[in-house]
Parts: structure tokens; C-alpha cells; sequence
């Protein structure tokens, strides 16, 4: 409950939706359903506080004995995404699908393969401004995901302790209509 709260709280502080909550996960999507021109800025400020908190959390609970300190993983991507509600005749829900949640859940499970807090597309950072402050990131170029055709160029930062500092600058608003994912787990 503390997990899904802390996340939560931070998708809706930062303009965000929570899509869904899946197993330990969640899925947020920012620009959805009314985008915004800071949508990438905003997404990104918020997985950087997320990295930032749930490193804390981890801390905190291995020391006070709170629950299982499991590290964390968040997958983000930049682009066109479709919001409905989608009906199976049984059960009906809004979500978001397309390629940039195919995407964005698999960068997700690459930050597990990289031991990294935070994977994100180039395409996501070309979009932001606190893309400047990239202190601490580390790049990789035509990586290939699977179920997907063609490589992208991606940036990840690596799991940190609660003492190590990241800064995110100022928020410039863009002047373009944005849509962009994350998925965390």
C-alpha cells in the first residue's frame, strides 16, 4: 500500500494518470486524456522524484524492518499513444495501447536487465528541456527490444543510494502538443 501510494501520489503531483496498477507495477501516462506542451518535462521530473523516493523507501525499510525493500524499475517513452475504453463483453476499462506502451514496458523490463533505476528513449529526452541536466546517465545506442523492428537510442541511470543527488532544471514549456508514457514496476 505505501508502494502504490508513493507512486501514485507522484504521477498525480506531476500531472499524470494512473492507468492501472498491475501486480507491483503501475502504468501512468502523462498527456492523456487532454495534452499538455510540458507533458515530457513533467513525466520526467516525475521519475526522477520516483527514483529519488523509492531509494529511500528501499532504505528505510531495510533498516526499520518494513516490507520486502524490492529495487524499483521505471521504463519511459515518447509518442502517439490511443485512450478509450476497450469492452470485452465481461469487463470494460479505459486504457492506453500502442506502440509507445510496447515501448515504454520494454525499456521497463530492460532497466531490470541493466540493474538501472530509470531507462529512458531518446526520443522522450529530445523532447524535454531537463534533458540538460543529465548528470549520471548513461547512453546506449541501436539497442534492440524485443517484439520490435529496429533499435533506438536509449539513456539509463543507475540504481543510487538515498545520499546521491539528481536536479532536474526548470521546466520550459514547448510550444507543440506532446503525449508520452511511463510504465513502472
Amino acid at each position: 500500500v505505501e508502494y502504490r501510494r508513493l507512486v501514485a501520489r507522484a504521477v498525480v503531483d506531476h500531472g499524470g494518470a494512473v492507468d492501472k496498477f498491475i501486480g507491483d507495477g503501475v502504468m501512468a501516462a502523462f498527456g492523456q486524456p487532454k495534452p499538455s506542451p510540458d507533458d515530457p518535462d513533467r513525466a520526467l521530473a516525475c521519475a526522477l522524484h520516483l527514483t529519488k523516493s523509492l531509494a529511500e523507501l528501499r532504505a528505510q525499510n531495510a533498516v526499520g524492518g518494513g516490507a520486502t525493500a524490492f529495487p524499483s524499475a521505471i521504463g519511459m517513452h515518447y509518442g502517439t499513444i490511443v485512450g478509450g475504453v476497450l469492452e470485452s463483453g465481461f469487463h470494460d476499462e479505459f486504457t492506453v495501447i500502442g506502440d509507445t506502451v510496447n515501448v515504454a514496458q520494454r525499456l521497463e523490463g530492460l532497466a531490470k536487465r541493466l540493474d538501472a533505476a530509470l531507462v529512458v528513449s531518446r526520443s522522450l529526452l529530445d523532447q524535454t528541456s531537463a534533458s540538460q541536466a543529465d548528470d549520471g546517465w548513461e547512453r546506449l545506442s541501436d539497442v534492440v527490444l524485443p517484439g520490435r523492428r529496429g533499435p533506438i537510442d536509449i539513456a539509463y541511470l543507475p540504481h543510487f543510494e538515498p545520499s546521491d543527488a539528481y536536479t532536474v532544471r526548470v521546466i520550459r514549456p514547448r510550444s507543440e502538443p506532446t503525449v508520452d508514457l511511463l510504465a513502472f514496476n
